[in-house]
C-alpha cells in the first residue's frame, strides 16, 4: 500500500512540475517600423521603377520590379518613414548606391553595360 501512496505522490510531482516549467520570452525587432503609408511605399517604388526605366531599358521590365521590391523592403528594413525624411541627399544617395548592390547580389545579377547583363 505504501509503494502505491509513493508512486502516485512521484506521479503527481512530476505532472505539477512539468505544468510549472517557466517559458522565456524572445523580444523580437519588427524587420519594418510600421510608420510607411501604402503611397509612400508605392511613390518610392515607383521612383526607383522610374529611374530603372530611364537609366537601363533594355533591361527586361520584371527585372526592374524585382530589383525595386527588392530596394523599397530593404530601405524601409533600415529607415522608418521619419527617419528617411530627415536624411541628407547625400546620404541617401550613397545608401541607395549600397543598396543597389545588395539587390543585384541577391538577385544573382549584375547590370554592367548597354544590352547587358552579368550573372554574380
Amino acid at each position: 500500500m505504501m509503494g502505491k501512496v509513493s508512486a502516485l505522490a512521484i506521479i503527481f510531482l512530476f505532472i505539477i512540475t512539468a505544468c510549472t516549467t517557466q517559458e522565456k520570452i524572445v523580444k523580437v525587432r519588427a524587420k519594418y517600423s510600421g510608420d510607411h503609408e501604402t503611397k509612400d511605399i508605392r511613390a518610392m517604388w515607383l521612383v526607383c521603377y522610374q529611374s530603372r526605366i530611364r537609366a537601363l531599358p533594355y533591361i527586361p521590365r520584371p527585372v526592374h520590379w524585382q530589383h525595386c521590391d527588392c530596394m523599397t523592403d530593404k530601405s524601409r528594413e533600415v529607415y522608418s518613414f521619419n527617419e528617411y525624411n530627415k536624411e541628407t541627399q547625400e546620404k541617401l544617395t550613397e545608401f541607395y548606391t549600397g543598396l543597389h548592390r545588395e539587390c543585384e547580389k541577391e538577385m544573382g545579377i549584375k547590370f554592367s553595360g548597354p544590352n547587358k547583363i552579368d550573372p554574380v
